[in-house]
């Protein structure tokens, strides 16, 4: 499968170098007696120190807290810097996805996957946008969490009162939590995040940035190029987000890719002979049975427990849809998902459950979600909120939701399987606001620096069709299309893809042509389930194969390997997760089975925090097998392993 980026081992790194980043927000505080620094230019050095691993200086500035007012409250934000390895031609910096992420708690495992020809060429750049991390964080992970309120178009007049009011409430909850005022919800908008950067940019004193933007930050970088057209060398936008498309629109075409990524991956598994041996019979009609099913009533099943023993639960339609939404962004995750669906259609829940709580990030075997942080949901509302207008002059919230939900038919929305990434962003419609409604960054007009577009035709977060658009507007850009691919291109190891913009980077050309259809292709394998008796294990390799699966899914890439992760196995025993000072992650088995009387022990390592090469030393029933590079050796029922 493609190399993902390693980000586990960079939030352990952390938190041993330096202690968690993130703390609850909070705004200065005003003291009787006391004067708050005011600043209308910002750039004053507050803080410099060694960070993200020790291969980044992170550089705290001054900057207004509102750029386009004559002075403003003191803010401070603060950018992670790279040197070049050699002598550097520019500077490369790195706007991340969310909006809500911090740029510099991922920056170690994105330098990790970047080819040595950047990171010879270039200072690289990343950064904790205003309200994340080191710079102003807004938080209100208790008010999210009790806020949990849905609606969708049945809901009639009274439902559609109490949701606005219920919105409203959480607005002004989590400003309180965060610790800002909701006057100053403006301040967080990306317009102005944006002119931190260029605070920065004169304070590094570079001439023009190379800017590079993965999903939410590919929004971010076009609006720090509408605002600083003589400032940018080069732009790449990666899973890109078309500013000019209204928000509603957005919103009914991502649900709908979202719905026809997952009609592909259950179609899929019925084209590849692995999935359809597993499978009941057509993976759509048996996940639309599942569904009605569990809408209906949820299915009771036995968790297996960390401490042995087992716990009594309910799988929810709920939890199916989590499971399908959070899966359909990366090829193998879909394939995983097709694997949970048919393990669940064959009666065990346990897989479904466990992406489902993986995907929501919560705890595997207390449900409880664990705050991420690297990422900030508050944030996310809070720049979404302010960069759209979801409430046009004239009209109300309130008038909005009716708009909203009554459009839903319209927009092609109320009947797909996964309708609710369409309702995603209606707290905004209650959301504070400034005076005048956000406009969207002006398009580029015929722009002097080169625009490499990155996208794939199954990207539901961001889908194909804004590039084209953006594409459209620009015709001297490049568009790049990876079929099947996934949201975000850059740093997966697709040949196609990373030839573009390494040839951006390095010679600052675009493609030949200004479109250009990429059908790289890993070729995925699909998994089978575990054997129902110990008799299905026929062959040495396929059993470590299944071993490795198991080991390594959804609960294992959810784990921030801050402390060792239990994992109860379905058919007894345990899988003990911990990973050392170098990144290397020991799994310890303890009887651990997937196969009734199948109990597997031993020990399992993974390199590069959890996402490098496996070696497994392994006892069955039937078997004692050491695996490394590939190779099995070994006894299987008695014979040498060759």
């Amino acid at each position: 499968m493609p190399s993902p980026r390693p980000r586990r081992a960079a939030v352990l790194l952390v938190a041993l170098l330096g202690g968690p980043l993130v703390l609850a927000g909070c705004a200065p505080e005003l003291v009787d007696g006391t004067i708050e620094p005011f600043t209308s230019t910002g750039g004053e050095v507050v803080a410099e120190e060694s960070c993200a691993g020790g291969e980044f200086d992170c550089v705290t500035l001054t900057v207004p807290s509102d750029h386009f007012a004559p002075a403003s409250r003191e803010w401070e934000v603060t950018f992670a810097v790279r040197p070049a390895d050699d002598e550097a031609r520019g500077v490369l910096v790195t706007a991340t996805g969310g909006p809500g992420s911090s740029g510099i708690m991922l920056a170690e495992s994105y330098v990790a996957a970047m080819d040595p020809a950047i990171t010879d060429s270039y200072d690289l750049v990343f950064f904790d946008q205003r309200g994340i991390g080191r710079s102003e964080p807004f938080r209100c992970d208790d008010a999210l969490v009790q806020f949990d309120t849905v609606i969708d178009p049945s809901a009639d007049e009274g439902d559609r009162d109490r949701y606005a009011r219920l919105a409203g409430g959480f607005a002004e909850d989590c400003f309180e939590e965060a610790g800002f005022f909701p006057s100053e919800a403006p301040l967080l908008a990306t317009r102005q995040a944006v002119e931190d950067l260029e605070v920065f940019r004169e304070w590094y004193g570079a001439d023009a940035l190379t800017l590079y933007g993965e999903s939410y930050g590919t929004q971010f970088q076009q609006a720090y190029a509408a605002a600083h057209p003589d400032r940018v060398a080069s732009l790449v936008l990666d899973g890109v987000v078309d500013p000019q498309t209204p928000i509603r629109s957005f919103a009914a075409e991502s649900a709908r890719a979202y719905s026809d990524v997952l009609a592909l991956t259950l179609s899929g598994c019925d084209a590849e002979p692995l999935c359809a041996d597993d499978a009941p019979g057509r993976s759509v009609a048996a996940y639309d049975e599942l569904a009605l099913e569990l809408a209906e009533t949820p299915r009771e099943y036995s968790y297996p427990l960390p401490g042995g023993g087992t716990e009594e639960r309910e799988l929810t339609v709920e939890e199916l849809e989590a499971a399908a939404a959070g899966s359909m962004s990366v090829p193998h995750h879909r394939l995983r998902f097709a694997r949970a669906v048919n393990a669940a259609v064959e009666g065990d829940a346990i897989p479904l459950a466990r992406l489902a709580a993986a995907n929501t990030g919560a705890d595997p075997n207390t449900g409880e979600v664990v705050p991420d942080p690297s990422f900030s949901p508050a944030l996310f509302l809070a720049v979404e909120c302010q960069d759209f207008p979801f409430v046009p002059d004239g009209s109300s919230p309130r008038a909005e939701l009716d708009v909203w939900l009554d459009g839903a038919t319209a927009a092609g929305v109320e009947d797909l399987r996964l309708d609710d990434l369409y309702y995603a962003d209606l707290p905004c419609l209650f959301w504070p606001r400034g005076d005048e409604p956000a406009a969207p960054p002006p398009p580029p007009v015929d722009p002097s620096y080169p625009v490499l577009l990155l996208t794939a035709d199954t990207d539901p977060n961001t889908p194909a069709a804004n590039a084209v658009r953006v594409h459209d507007r620009d015709p001297d850009s490049a568009l790049v299309v990876l079929t099947g691919g996934p949201h975000v291109l850059f740093g997966w190891g697709y040949p196609c893809v990373d030839r573009a913009v390494l040839r951006l980077l390095d010679s600052g050309r675009l493609p030949v042509r200004p479109e250009t259809t990429c059908d790289d292709d890993f070729g995925l394998p699909y998994e089978p389930l575990p054997p129902e008796s110990e008799d299905g294990y026929e062959d040495p390799y396929e059993t470590v194969a299944l071993i490795t699966a198991e080991l390594l899914g959804p609960s294992f890439e959810a784990w921030p390997a801050l402390e060792p992760l239990v994992l109860g196995c379905p058919e007894g025993g345990t899988a003990e997760y911990a990973m050392d000072f170098a990144g290397t992650v020991t799994i310890e088995l303890d009887a651990c089975a997937w196969t009734p009387d199948v109990p597997v022990d031993g020990t399992v390592e993974v390199g590069d925090g959890g996402y490098g090469e496996t070696t497994m030393t392994v006892q069955l029933p039937f078997a004692m097998l050491e695996a490394e590079d590939g190779e099995v050796d070994g006894l299987f029922r008695g014979r040498p392993v060759s």
